[in-house]
């Protein structure tokens, strides 16, 4: 499974918990799953692809600080289709 297919199936399965948290109030209304699955893993791959840094539970931890302040802030919204 190549990368692009990797991160089509994390997304797809993602989709159904950010729905879900977005059913219970704990995320905004539009909340795109696939963006805010991207900005979790960013930080992450940033540290292991061009940085070499250690990857430990702080970092991970802090991955998902940011990701959900972002939806939080409505940063993470699905684009609206313009016509």
């Amino acid at each position: 499974m190549g990368a692009a297919a990797l991160f089509e199936d994390r997304f797809r399965r993602a989709e159904p918990v950010v729905t879900r948290a977005v059913e219970r109030g704990e995320l905004p209304a539009g909340t795109d799953p696939g963006e805010l699955l991207k900005a979790m893993v960013a930080p992450v791959y940033f540290r292991l692809v061009f940085t070499g840094e250690p990857v430990d539970g702080t970092t991970a931890d802090r991955a998902v600080d940011i990701a959900l302040a972002a939806a939080h802030a409505r940063a993470l919204s699905a684009p609206i289709e313009s016509d």
